[in-house]
């Protein structure tokens, strides 16, 4: 066995997937909130889902919250205000219970926040194409506001936060957004960005040296601890995180940072399969894109390698769409026998 270099946690898989796939669950334009919608509807179905990730040696669950947002609620059948945020709030607490329910007691719970272009019909978090009051840091500052304050002027709901996951951020805007809501908010955070096209910069084209500056740089109590991206194809990974380096590298050089964050990393769990938000159905766009190795081969062989380079903080690893619980289970068993 060999020994590691940095720590490694591990994240859970694709919840909307999962609940689709292996629990019958449709999730279509009529329910805009997603996999969201079972916090009215099926809570104990979601509990289940969390469970087996949970179950599968996820050290880390996400909220069912990435694309909760009150006109999504009350467009479901919420009837007030109030009644939105505990349902919200509710999704922090069936997390923690997961873990109860695997027999596992020293989980973390990750807050799940994802883009706002997550909540627009279609989503739009692979775009960027925002109506224009979301379009400037500001708007979405705002925005970003309004709804992390539904769980942190709850002190019992607060308490059982471990880290808060800004997730599939298309733009630099909202980067820079997300950093002044965590300001001063004393609560641990990281930030994955969405690289859906075939380079390696955002949906906005920003650059990932921009990027990772707009992540880490300047003064104050907002720097995330860890940065990085999901929701996106594994095979791009490698030049994407060798960007990443280059950029903090060249922060580091400079004086910028002198810390490295944590590697942030939860692809999809596609093999060629690509998400039509009109449709909403997965299509095989490129047939000659699919790979016969498996998964949890393909990110374990990525994650080695940034182990053995030994820059980053710690390393959290999972899966987004189409990731399920037994895929996270071969990761861990994965990384338990190699260290």
């Amino acid at each position: 066995m060999a020994s590691r270099k940095t720590p490694i946690l591990l994240l859970d898989g694709g919840l909307g997937t999962t609940l689709a796939d292996q629990h019958g669950c449709v999730f279509d334009a009529s329910t805009p909130l997603w996999s969201s919608s079972l916090l009215l509807k099926s809570p104990e179905t979601l509990l289940e889902c969390q469970s087996d990730f949970a179950a599968a040696g996820a050290d880390i669950i996400l909220t069912d919250t990435y694309q909760a947002s009150f006109k999504g609620f009350a467009s479901e059948g919420s009837t007030s205000l109030e009644q939105s945020k505990e349902y919200m709030r509710s999704a922090v607490q069936i997390a923690g219970q997961a873990f109860e329910k695997a027999g596992k007691g020293n989980g973390k719970v990750a807050l799940s926040l994802g883009a706002y272009g997550a909540t627009m019909i279609p989503g739009q978090e692979y775009s960027g194409k925002y109506d224009e009051e979301r379009l400037s840091a500001e708007g979405l500052r705002k925005w970003h506001q309004e709804r992390i304050q539904v769980f942190s002027q709850d002190a019992n709901c607060w308490d059982q936060i471990h880290i808060v996951a800004f997730e599939t951020l298309p733009m630099l805007p909202e980067v820079v957004a997300v950093r002044e809501v965590m300001e001063g908010v004393g609560k641990p955070f990281w930030i994955a960005c969405v690289f859906p096209g075939e380079g390696t910069e955002l949906p906005d084209s920003s650059a990932i040296k921009d990027i990772v500056k707009a992540m880490l740089g300047g003064p104050g109590s907002n720097r995330p601890i860890g940065i990085g991206m999901n929701c996106t194809k594994i095979g791009k990974l490698d030049a994407l995180i060798s960007e990443f380096e280059i950029a903090i590298k060249e922060m580091v050089t400079a004086g910028e940072v002198t810390e490295w964050p944590a590697l942030v990393l939860y692809p999809d769990g596609t093999n060629g399969e690509v998400y039509n938000t009109t449709t909403q159905e997965w299509e095989v766009k490129d047939p000659n894109g699919r790979s016969d190795a498996p998964w949890d081969e393909r990110i374990f062989d990525i994650v080695s390698k940034v182990e053995q380079r030994d820059l980053w903080s710690s390393i959290v690893v999972g899966g987004c769409c189409k990731t399920t619980p037994n895929d996270i289970g071969k990761l861990r068993k994965r990384i338990d026998q190699h260290w």
